[in-house]
């Protein structure tokens, strides 16, 4: 009876400490979601390769402007909810810092293909998404 009662005891306890352990919903409601940077920088290459047939010395430098950019887009993630207008206004001057990167890049053809795939809206099932909004 002791080791039932004792058992008992221990998982209402294990209960107890993972239901105050895990995160309230009104703490992460305004989270950003985190994005694996490398690896979504990876993906947008790849299918920009395949649109663009890019060089291979054009790769990796394409990679790296990518990857900062969306670094730059992760770090300015919470002004979305907390100042839209200082958020647009960086994200407009990042978006025009990466097309002057890109530019001398690209030959007038890839860019001109470039400018082309830019999707409708926001989607998040097409990576190419994290480039242009």
């Amino acid at each position: 009876m002791k080791k039932l009662f004792t058992v008992g005891l221990l998982m209402a306890l294990a209960y107890c400490y993972t239901a105050f352990a895990a995160p309230s919903p009104a703490n992460t409601e305004f989270q950003a979601p985190t994005m694996n940077i490398e690896g979504t920088a990876s993906s947008i290459v790849s299918k920009l390769d395949k649109s663009l047939i890019l060089t291979e010395a054009q790769k990796p430098k394409l990679l790296n402007i990518v990857t900062n950019y969306l670094r730059q887009k992760v770090n300015i993630q919470p002004l979305q909810q907390s100042n839209l207008k200082a958020y647009t206004t960086k994200m407009n001057s990042m978006q025009n810092g990466l097309h002057a990167k890109l530019k001398p890049l690209l030959t007038l053809t890839q860019y001109t293909e470039f400018l082309g795939l830019k999707p409708k809206s926001f989607d998040d099932t097409n990576v190419l998404s994290q480039l242009y909004y």
